[in-house]
């Protein structure tokens, strides 16, 4: 915002380093594959509602043995409840504060993984967007086909989901 000092919204994690200690608990996680995901409708599920991408794949509820096999035996959900390091923000004197910040928001700017994120109010991920930087796309077409039994009737009225069933 041109110097102007605005804080966006699009991420909260800036929010825990300002005010009293402890006011805002929690907010320096990022929940993403450990307390947080999203699974949409066909079923894939992702580590974050922020970061639907293929690199962010965990998984499909309708392919593996269910969520529970995702949620525990995901092989992205392990790395990211297992991180092997703090990257390049683990020697800020902030880093008990943001923890990095959001990797949605570092993935999909182009900032590497283990860098700052792109809101740190520190003012490390401005310069870390003032470089040059490959911004990832995704795949070109996320949609499937579904079975038409899924457009059936419900048998009943006040059914609240005729594809239930099929899940």
């Amino acid at each position: 915002a041109k110097g102007e000092r605005v804080l966006t919204g699009d991420s909260f994690f800036h929010l825990s380093g300002l005010g009293e200690p402890g006011a805002l608990a929690g907010l320096n996680l990022c929940g993403a594959g450990r307390v947080v995901c999203l699974i949409d409708p066909v079923g894939d599920v992702y580590a974050c509602p922020f970061a639907i991408h293929e690199k962010f794949l965990a998984g499909n509820v309708l392919t593996s043995n269910g969520f529970a096999d995702v949620w525990q035996n995901s092989k992205l959900f392990g790395e990211l409840r297992n991180p092997t390091t703090g990257g390049a923000c683990a020697s800020c004197a902030h880093f008990d504060s943001c923890r990095g910040g959001c990797m949605a928001a570092k993935f999909f700017t182009g900032l590497p993984m283990d860098g700052p994120d792109p809101e740190c109010v520190q003012g490390y991920g401005e310069s870390a967007l003032s470089v040059e930087r490959s911004i990832p796309r995704p795949a070109v077409d996320h949609s499937r086909s579904l079975p038409l039994t899924v457009l059936k009737k419900p048998r009943r009225v006040c059914d609240v989901n005729p594809v239930g069933e099929l899940l």
